[in-house]
């Protein structure tokens, strides 16, 4: 699914519909995507027709991000994909607070204690009293808090964990993502999220103590037994005759947690549902989605359509006389049949594990670029089950490879009672934890990867590595290491992460954006729908180093993969590796032909050079002011330390007083 973030405004509530924001948009947020349009506002005076042209023109090539999200009474995170949460640190972090003007409910909490404390300690007389209430009532009004998110608890936890891996990925390669990990720590504090069990339901407007941070709602670890109790539980407030909506999430299957969301308007009882994302099959770790049974009676369902798009979606569906017009030349239909089969789901799973056999029996390594946290998962049981069934771990290593695998699993092997009941059944009857993962070997960089194949004496190796776009992370830096070797294999699992580089297409489009994700040119549009949607038709370029800015020459570079050519930035392809990888192969399947075994792509993999002349001063200066900001904070809590002693000291002296008299 594409990133997406929804206004939505029912019985008198206005609800947000995810945050959600990955490669396909610019990193560091939408504040930095007006420069490009505001190139014709110098000059001197103009006439009241030139100011209409301009004002329409501004008007047509506005960008799509908004600097802001708009205030509402809550909002609702689906699951923890970066589509659906990833904006989240963007509008909502720690940074932001100043900015715009809007804190972190945990750090406007954590503000409130501290002028609670030092107020108690300050005040000695009545009027100093009187003043210090005024001042803060005065500030409750004019500060405001980021609305609560509602979400479930996998969702939280999972969510953060994707949040971390993309930071790492992006700061490693020297981008900024747009947030810090203070911003993410921030949005995932223990005030801002309601977590959520299934069928639990959460009522609008909160209570006035709820926002003022003084709720008894129930604890995240509370929330995180029994989800799919079908008794619903009211929070913050038995009585719902002030309330006006009710908010109830729904088991959505894809992810673990995810949900959809069920809206019921109190006054008369109507209902409308809110499933941008839902999968009905059931999976190794995951139930079916349950909205066949909740969304019977709604009265409106709101969704986004599902399956493959573009040419990869056209590939499997029967054409019509119009799409045999415009595609012709493109995709050789035969009759009305598509190109290819529907995939069933039983024959998926033999598929994936026959083509990563047939790669590792020649010898070959496997790459299958994957999510930080979400179907990641569901692929780590198929493989690590077939492993063990075979005992093929003497002879081929199965690796998982990612910044944030092991605090994934860790928090995966708790989630059980979110899973299918299979799993439960599992671990309840003492026949080992399922994700105990026995096969699989998980490494947190390249280096872990580069020894356990070292100490297997370089047997094959299949790896999951995060990174599904493959522009950033370990996914990205396999591939440049395997990619020219024709026995190794690399399978795109997840088609929806073939998307657009947000950074070259807004630079490139004036800040519009991609057909399907907000772009409005028709012409855009229509080559999209020509060329395959999340896969343009531009021409797939050479292999490539880093985007390097225009100079008079190009130069190449040797890794362990083979010679690199370095591209100018104008011959950068607007599409993610991944994407271009899955338009060959499209285009082979239309032509009715086989994918060649050699298939040119740019790879994003920036160059590094030590730092010099005023970036290193800049930096060594930047070092000594942490270190001395550090020694004055830790000077702060020794200081802090001895008083308090002192201040034991002294109590005990009272007490010895009082009880000798």
């Amino acid at each position: 699914p594409v990133p997406s973030c929804t206004l939505v405004e029912y019985a008198g509530m206005k609800l947000l519909l995810n945050a959600g924001w990955d490669e396909s948009l610019p990193s560091g947020g939408g504040g930095n995507r007006n420069n490009n349009n505001n190139n014709n506002n110098s000059g001197g005076g103009s006439s009241s027709s030139d100011e209409n042209n301009n004002n329409s023109a501004a008007e047509l090539n506005k960008p799509i991000i908004p600097e802001e999200l708009p205030d509402v009474d809550a909002i609702l995170v689906c699951d923890s994909t970066l589509s659906s949460l990833g904006g989240l640190p963007l509008y909502f972090g720690a940074s932001k607070a100043s900015k715009r003007g809007r804190a972190p409910r945990s750090l406007s909490e954590n503000n409130k204690n501290d002028n609670n404390s030092n107020s108690n300690n300050n005040n000695s007389t009545a009027n100093g009293d009187v003043n210090n209430t005024q001042q803060q009532k005065q500030s409750k009004k004019t500060k405001r808090r980021n609305p609560p998110f509602l979400a479930t608890y996998p969702t939280v936890k999972m969510g953060q964990m994707s949040l971390y891996d993309h930071h790492a990925s992006l700061s490693l390669d020297g981008c900024h993502p747009g947030y810090s990990l203070e911003d993410i720590d921030a949005v995932f504090g223990k005030d801002s999220f309601r977590t959520l069990k299934y069928s639990q339901t959460f009522y609008l407007p909160a209570d006035d103590d709820d926002d003022d941070g003084e709720d008894d709602a129930t604890d995240a670890e509370n929330t995180n037994n029994n989800p799919n109790q079908s008794s619903k539980t009211i929070l913050h407030n038995s009585k719902t005759s002030n309330k006006l909506l009710a908010i109830t999430p729904h088991l959505s299957g894809h992810v673990v947690g995810g949900c959809y969301w069920v809206l019921k308007q109190l006054s008369d009882d109507t209902e409308i549902i809110l499933a941008p994302t839902y999968h009905h099959a059931k999976e190794k770790h995951l139930a079916g989605s349950s909205l066949h049974k909740f969304g019977l009676n709604a009265d409106a369902l709101l969704t986004m359509p599902g399956g493959a798009r573009g040419l990869l979606g056209k590939l499997y569906k029967p054409p019509t006389p119009k799409d045999k017009i415009a595609l012709k030349g493109i995709i050789k239909y035969k009759g009305n049949r598509p190109v290819l089969a529907p995939p069933l789901g039983n024959r998926s799973e033999a598929e994936l594990i026959e083509s990563i056999m047939a790669a590792l029996r020649r010898d070959g390594n496997v790459l299958l670029p994957t999510d930080a946290s979400g179907r990641v998962l569901e692929l780590l049981l198929v493989l690590d089950r077939h492993w063990e069934r075979q005992r093929l771990g003497g002879a081929y290593n199965l690796c998982w490879v990612g910044p944030m695998c092991l605090n994934t699993l860790e928090f995966a092997r708790s989630q059980l009672e979110w899973m299918a009941a299979p799993l439960g059944a599992q671990f309840d009857s003492q026949r080992g934890h399922p994700f105990a993962l026995k096969s699989v070997k998980i490494c947190s960089s390249i280096g872990e990867l580069e020894g356990v194949i070292e100490r297997s004496n370089g047997n094959p190796t299949c790896v999951l590595a995060s990174g599904a776009s493959m522009d950033h992370g370990p996914a990205r830096d396999l591939l440049v290491r395997w990619g020219n070797n024709p026995d190794n294999l690399i399978m795109i699992t997840d088609s929806t992460r073939c998307v657009p580089r947000g950074d070259v297409w807004f630079k490139r489009h004036g800040g519009r954006g991609a057909a399907g994700i907000g772009g409005s040119d028709k012409q855009s549009a229509a080559k999209e729908n020509e060329s395959g949607g999340a896969v343009g038709n531009e021409p797939i370029l050479a292999t490539a180093t880093s985007v390097v800015e225009e100079t008079a020459e190009t130069t190449t570079e040797e890794t362990d993969g083979g010679a690199l050519m370095a591209l100018q930035s104008s011959d950068v392809s607007a599409y993610t590796t991944s994407s271009q990888l899955l338009y060959a192969w499209c285009a082979a399947k239309a032509a009715n032909r086989e994918m060649a075994d050699e298939v040119a792509v740019d790879v994003h993999v920036p160059h590094r050079a030590p730092l010099a002349g005023e970036e290193l001063r800049a930096f060594l200066a930047g070092e000594e002011e942490e270190r001395r900001r550090q020694r004055v904070e830790e000077e702060r809590k020794a200081m802090m330390k001895e008083i308090e002693l002192a201040r034991g000291r002294l109590r005990l002296g009272d007490e010895d007083t009082v009880g000798t008299g």
